[in-house]
């Protein structure tokens, strides 16, 4: 079904003018076949009508003229293309030899012609070369008794020429199809333009307001989002100045605790330390995520590899060592450098906490910069895999007791990593621990003077 969706246009303008297409495709075939099959009566119907004229005015006067000149007259009517015989002979009508009665003629001619007392007429065959029917006879049986006998070497068919037809229906078609494509694609491009608009925007820069043009429905959709967008623009803000707020706010009594905590007890002091370093690790996490990558820091270049070792050699000097694997040094992204270093150290510190024998990797992709980051632990259940980047998710609590962290780890990765254009990939099996990789879009990045380094 994926497939078939593939293969369909994507855009309005294209579905529409596609859907037309098979329409009118259907539409002509319609009616080029029913046209045909109409034609074909018409002209065998007209064809018909006019050799049971011309039957019946030879027929006519013949036996309207005076016995002793009926056969004179008969050989003055004959022609190349034209026999007529006349015969005294009052007996039965003979027969034509193996023909084929044409009933529907004979009886026309009957009807057209009042001086008859039956007429018979054989069918000829159908020369399509030349459009005409040749070896037509027809026998008239007179009111006195004798009888007329008509050859007719050849009789032209009533025809049109269908091809101009088709030629002129199809043109018309045509014409019909580029006013309706110039019609959708005035209906589509101011879609296409809003949506254009709406992808590029950026709650951290001012907001553009979309163009509202085209249809009645269009102007109304861009006039509702810049009317949200405003709104989310304010929301953001207030957003911000909110996270501002609680980070003063928390931090400081933290800070402030510390100190006091220093004039304690040693077995004392300890245990409020560890709880006062867990809260502000707590908050710091929460605004991380709160934030979503974003953080109003600036997008620059960045040597992903300089970064990823930095961060191994912060854990390195703490005393957890973590092993290196591939580094491709020229993988660069545009990139905000704070946000990746977060999100890659939470990953890290996930291997270390959950896992054992941590390992970290940079790969290029083609268009994309991987970051792999595993452990050789005891991996994720398949039943937690789909759930551990969900916020404040922790798993099996077997597997997180007396291990610390918020989490919202993998879920401030993921927002970082999603914020930058890229995703967030999970694997594991049972007893060979986890891999988690960042994919990092690279976009038109490449190696400057300012690229962002250790």
């Amino acid at each position: 079904m994926d497939g078939v969706t593939r293969l369909l246009p994507q855009s309005l303008a294209a579905r529409t003018l596609a859907a037309l297409t098979i329409a009118f495709a259907v539409l002509f075939a319609a009616m080029v076949g029913l046209h045909d099959v109409l034609l074909r009566k018409a002209v065998e119907n007209g064809t018909e009508e006019l050799l049971a004229q011309r039957l019946s005015i030879l027929i006519d006067a013949v036996a309207a003229a005076p016995r002793a000149d009926r056969d004179q007259l008969a050989h003055a009517l004959s022609r190349a293309d034209l026999t007529v015989h006349w015969r005294r002979n009052t007996g039965p009508t003979p027969e034509h030899p193996t023909a084929a009665n044409w009933e529907s003629v004979a009886a026309r001619t009957k009807a057209l012609s009042g001086l008859t007392r039956e007429v018979r007429v054989r069918s000829g065959s159908l020369d399509n070369s030349s459009a005409s029917i040749a070896g037509i006879g027809a026998i008239a049986r007179l009111e006195d008794g004798s009888w007329l006998q008509v050859e007719i070497a050849s009789f032209n068919v009533l025809s049109t020429d269908q091809a101009a037809l088709h030629s002129y229906a199809a043109a018309i078609g045509l014409v019909l199809l580029l006013a309706v494509g110039f019609a959708a694609r005035s209906v589509s491009a101011p879609v296409s333009a809003l949506a254009s608009t709406v992808s590029r925007l950026d709650l951290e820069k001012e907001i553009p307001t979309l163009p509202a043009s085209g249809p009645r429905e269009v102007r109304m959709l861009a006039e509702a989002l810049n009317d949200m967008a405003a709104r989310t623009r304010d929301a953001f803000r207030q957003r911000t100045l909110a996270l501002g707020a609680l980070s003063h706010d928390l931090m400081s009594p933290i800070a402030r605790l510390r100190l006091r905590a220093e004039d304690l007890p040693e077995e004392v002091r300890e245990p409020i330390r560890r709880d006062l370093a867990e809260m502000e690790t707590m908050v710091s996490d929460v605004l991380a995520y709160l934030r979503g990558g974003h953080g109003g820091e600036a997008v620059q270049p960045l040597v992903v590899t300089a970064l990823v070792r930095t961060v191994i050699d912060e854990f390195t000097d703490a005393g957890t060592p973590i092993e290196e694997g591939r580094m491709d040094e020229s993988a660069v992204i545009p990139a905000r450098r704070v946000a990746i270093k977060r999100a890659v150290t939470n990953v890290v510190t996930n291997a270390i906490r959950h896992g054992r024998e941590p390992w970290v990797e940079v790969v290029e992709a083609g268009d994309d910069v991987l970051v792999r980051v595993g452990d050789r632990g005891p991996g994720i259940s398949i039943q937690d895999l789909p759930r551990v980047t969900e916020p404040f998710f922790r798993g099996d609590p077997a597997r997180t007791a007396g291990r610390g962290g918020s989490g919202l780890g993998l879920s401030t990765t993921r927002a970082i990593v999603e914020a930058h254009g890229g995703s967030l990939l999970i694997e594991s099996a049972a007893g060979q621990g986890a891999v988690v990789t960042l994919r990092l879009p690279r976009r038109h990045a490449r190696a400057e003077t300012s690229v962002v380094n250790r």
